[in-house]
């Protein structure tokens, strides 16, 4: 930035002063209605200017009286083996920082399933037409990414379990590509590639995924599993939901899930950026779920803004929305979707016609 000249300084103070003692000899001439009449008009010009930010305030303020009567989510115990299911690297820490360092802290165990490496975030490759090298590029980078947040928290690589399936193609794997392999359209992959993956050579297909799921839970004999809520607005989140829900009753540890949500809808998180003394109030998209929240102690806050910091390849483009989730608490419920006595009729695709309930 240039100095000023000295010059410059003088009459940019004379300018000033003329502005103020204007506006000074202004205001004294005016009645009191048309100074009331004045300021309206300034706080209005503000408000406009401002009005997002005064309303995620205001309801960060309003919901955080809700959050304070939600029930408290049960403490670790010790030998605890707690199994992060995430969509793509960030996902776990975003939703479960803090449950994850002190379920470590009280001698219990964490592993995170990975159903993709984020391969298909264009953007945050490097340009606005990434080649598909480049984007295979990107898996590789934020793969690394989620081992530095990891080890943020007191964890070891050995925490982490790649599955390398196509981002952006989960919700396919799930519907139209169980059977038939998956060409991803940003990679052009259609089998698990990246180096570091527990499965290398796997088909792009649901039903290899849900095999995979079911025999690493077979295998880590989880305790406590987390996994996103079929209610995420995110279809990899949604798709992530189903195949989980089916591993584990697969294996019959369907009372082991908790849900999270991250993509909750109507700006979820407000207000953006970082504030670790606000609560995190449960998403719009969540609305009738049983919410239980864990509190944060302050060094888990201060790891958590750490963990998320790591995935620098997001943080680049999204990094007020990621901070948005470093706050007073996580919250985590123990069904997928709302019970029925919590929904109204209209809500759970109930209709009346006649007296009778159909479907």
């Amino acid at each position: 930035m240039r100095r000023l000249a000295p010059w410059q300084w003088f009459l940019a103070l004379l300018v000033l002063y003329l502005l103020l003692a204007e506006a000074l000899r202004l205001w004294l001439g005016l009645l009191w209605a048309e100074r009331v009449g004045l300021l309206l008009a300034a706080l209005g010009v503000w408000a406009f200017i401002n009005g997002r930010f005064i309303f995620a305030y205001y309801h960060a303020l309003t919901t955080s009286f809700r959050v304070r009567r939600l029930p408290p989510f049960p403490e670790p115990r010790p030998g605890e083996h707690l199994l992060i299911l995430a969509p793509h690297p960030d996902d776990e820490v975003l939703a479960a920082a803090g449950l994850m360092r002190r379920t470590l802290l009280r001698g219990g165990r964490v592993s995170v399933v990975y159903l993709t490496s984020g391969d298909a975030f264009d953007l945050a490759a490097g340009s606005p037409l990434p080649s598909k090298e480049a984007m295979r590029r990107l898996a590789l980078r934020r793969m690394v990414e989620a081992w530095r947040g990891l080890k943020a928290l007191g964890l070891s690589r050995d925490s982490a379990y790649f599955l390398g399936f196509p981002d952006q193609g989960l919700f396919a794997l799930f519907t139209t590509h169980y059977y038939l392999p998956y060409e991803s359209p940003y990679t052009g992959l259609k089998a698990v590639a990246y180096p570091g993956c527990y499965r290398l050579g796997l088909p792009y297909t649901g039903k290899a995924l849900e095999a995979t799921l079911v025999e690493l839970l077979a295998a880590l004999k989880p305790t406590r599993i987390l996994l996103p809520s079929p209610l995420d607005a995110h279809r990899d989140h949604q798709a992530t939901a189903y195949f989980g829900m089916r591993a584990a009753a697969f294996l019959g540890l369907e009372g082991r899930l908790e849900y999270y949500v991250v993509h909750g809808g109507y700006q979820y998180p407000l207000p953006k950026g970082l504030h670790p003394r606000l609560p995190l109030y449960p998403a719009p998209r969540g609305k009738g779920l049983p919410w239980r929240r864990f509190s944060l102690s302050e060094e888990e806050v201060r790891l958590k803004e750490k963990a998320i910091r790591a995935h620098r390849s997001q943080m680049r483009l999204l990094g007020r929305f990621l901070l948005a989730f470093v706050r007073q608490n996580e919250l985590f419920s123990p069904l997928p979707i709302p019970a029925r006595e919590a929904l109204a009729p209209e809500e759970e695709g109930w209709a009346v016609l006649e007296g009778r309930e159909v479907l």
